[in-house]
């Protein structure tokens, strides 16, 4: 083969290889590490030896295939808490349920309602209790906001963050719902709630509500509704 052809063909590969690394298949790999989000599953469970696990409707639970469930961790100083993050898909809605199982391979899986989850990025883990179904809790805020704001709430628990901004749960709103913000969350039953909203400025600043915390007990069953006005 002549020399110039060989360095036309060289130049054939090089340019078929440049164009390779920006197919549409790299940029949509891109696209999806960035639609996942970690949960982290933390549920408080006595145990006599055996380990928790947990299951679920998503294939990153299990697909509710025991042998399939994400094993949950603890130490000394945690138990009786049990915890383990997974990567799960932003904006999908999983149900789940937690598996004791024996050192002999028998599971128990939890005879209360198969719990949900909505994920979204910032979500705070959950904070469940083996066998306690709970509560999920609906929070509403009226609030006007500058351009870049984002409304939050936390409060003196855990699943609310426990006063850590970082960990509270946000609110979302659209076009129609505006000046309306909502965001929805599990709680334990019967249980002292102590909240508050904030808003967090495009800087990372934020800005805490002016009163007292706001107070509610949860119900020992079904739903939460919270409709406020931000003051």
């Amino acid at each position: 083969m002549p020399a110039a052809w060989r360095s036309v063909l060289m130049l054939a590969v090089l340019i078929a290889g440049l164009l390779a690394g920006t197919a549409p298949h790299a940029r949509a790999a891109t696209t999806q590490d960035t639609s996942v989000t970690s949960v982290t599953f933390r549920v408080l469970a006595d145990t006599e030896g055996e380990t928790l696990l947990v299951s679920g409707s998503a294939p990153q639970l299990g697909a509710w295939d025991p042998a399939k469930a994400v094993p949950l961790g603890t130490t000394a100083s945690a138990y009786p808490h049990w915890a383990a993050s997974v990567q799960l898909p932003v904006g999908t809605t999983v149900q789940y349920k937690y598996i004791k199982r024996s050192p002999t391979g028998t599971v128990t899986w939890e005879s209360t309602p198969n719990r949900t989850l909505t994920v979204s990025p910032g979500v705070p883990g959950n904070d469940d209790r083996w066998n306690v179904s709970p509560v999920t809790a609906t929070f509403h805020a009226t609030a006007t906001t500058s351009w870049g704001q984002n409304v939050y709430v936390t409060g003196n628990l855990p699943d609310l963050g426990s006063w850590d901004p970082a960990k509270a749960l946000p609110l979302t709103t659209g076009s129609a719902a505006y000046p309306l913000w909502s965001g929805a969350h599990q709680l334990p039953p019967n249980t002292p709630v102590q909240y508050k909203y904030f808003k967090k400025n495009p800087d990372g600043t934020i800005t805490w509500e002016s009163g007292d915390n706001r107070t509610v007990v949860t119900p020992t069953t079904g739903a939460l509704t919270l409709n406020d006005t931000w003051r």
